[in-house]
C-alpha cells in the first residue's frame, strides 16, 4: 500500500451522535448542514507496522481546504463509533468539528498512532516519527480528498504537535498554523519557534487558568515566531461558568461557551480578513 492510501471504517450521511457522547454538539447536528455530508473514521499507514485513525468530516466533496485537528491531553479517545454512529469527546476542536466542516472545510481530527496506543507523550508529539506520519497523512488527504491547502490546528497540549510540525515539515500544502490554548514556550522542550514561517493565530483566553497555559504565554508565544509572516493573537473573554477542571475543556481552557465566536475568528483569519485583537465580554 503506497503512502498516500488508507482503509475505510465508514462512509455515511452524518447524524446525530449517541445522547451519553453528545454533550455540546447540539446545536452543529439541529442545523441539517449534514443532510448529504461525509462522516468517517479513516486508517492511514504511516510507518512499518504503524497506522493512524482519522475522522474525517465534511459538507460535500466540493471542498479543497482541510484542517488538520490535533486535540489535547494524550491525543486518544478523542473519537470513536458505537452502535454504528460516531461519537466525539468535549475536547474543543471536537465538539466544534461540525461547525468547522459546515463552514466548508475538510475537518480530520488525529488519533494517536498505533505504537502510542495509551497516549502520545510530549516526546513523540515533537518526534521525527511524529512528523512522518503527519506527512503521509498529508499526502493522503491530498491524494483522496483532493486537498490542496491545509492549517494544521491545535489546541491546549495538541498544540505542541502543531507547533513543532510547522516547524519541522516542509510540505507546500501547509498554509497555516493555528494555536487555541496553547502550551507556554517554556513548557515546549524541542521546538524552534524561529524555524515556523507559516502565518500563525493564537486564540487564548485572558483567564485560562491551566498552569501551563497562561495568558502570558501567548503573549511570548507570539514574540517568539520571529519568522512567521504573520502573527495574530486574539484574546477571548467571557464564556458560561465552567463545569469542569481549569486545564479541562468544559473552562476557560477549552472557550466553554464562547465556542462560536472562536470559530467565527479562525474562519476569518483562514479567508484572509482582519480578526479581532479581543472577542467577548
Amino acid at each position: 500500500m503506497d503512502s498516500a492510501s488508507g482503509s475505510l471504517r465508514r462512509r455515511k450521511g452524518i447524524g446525530p451522535f449517541p445522547a451519553a457522547m453528545s454533550l455540546l454538539i447540539g446545536f452543529a447536528v439541529a442545523t441539517g448542514a449534514f443532510a448529504a455530508g461525509y462522516e468517517a473514521i479513516e486508517i492511514v499507514p504511516t510507518r512499518p507496522d504503524v497506522t493512524v485513525r482519522l475522522l474525517v468530516i465534511k459538507a460535500n466533496a466540493k471542498h479543497s481546504t482541510a484542517l488538520l485537528l490535533f486535540p489535547g491531553a494524550d491525543g486518544t479517545r478523542h473519537f470513536g463509533e458505537k452502535d454504528g454512529r460516531f461519537w466525539v469527546s468535549n475536547n474543543f476542536l471536537m465538539r466544534t468539528a461540525k461547525d468547522l466542516a459546515a463552514a466548508g472545510y475538510v475537518v480530520a481530527a488525529v488519533d494517536a498512532p498505533s505504537d502510542q496506543s495509551r497516549g502520545m507523550p510530549d516526546a513523540f508529539r515533537t518526534s521525527p516519527q511524529h512528523a512522518k506520519d503527519i506527512g503521509k497523512i498529508v499526502a493522503y488527504l491530498k491524494e483522496k480528498h483532493r486537498v490542496n491547502s491545509l492549517y494544521l490546528v491545535g489546541t491546549s497540549k495538541g498544540t505542541l504537535s502543531a507547533a513543532y510540525l510547522s516547524s519541522v515539515m516542509t510540505e507546500p500544502a501547509i498554509d497555516g498554523v493555528i494555536l487555541t490554548s496553547a502550551y507556554s514556550p517554556g513548557e515546549c522542550t524541542g521546538i524552534d519557534f524561529a524555524a515556523i514561517d507559516e502565518p500563525v493565530l493564537i486564540i487564548h483566553h485572558l483567564y485560562d487558568e491551566c498552569r501551563v497555559t497562561p495568558i502570558q504565554g501567548a503573549v511570548e508565544l507570539k514574540e517568539k515566531l520571529t519568522e512567521s509572516p504573520q502573527v495574530d493573537l486574539v484574546v477571548v473573554t467571557g464564556g458560561s461558568p465552567p463545569v469542569s477542571g481549569s486545564c479541562s475543556p468544559l473552562s476557560n481552557h477549552g472557550f466553554f461557551g464562547m465556542e462560536k465566536p472562536v470559530i467565527q475568528a479562525m474562519k476569518d483569519w483562514i479567508a484572509g480578513k482582519a480578526v479581532p485583537e479581543r472577542i467577548g465580554k
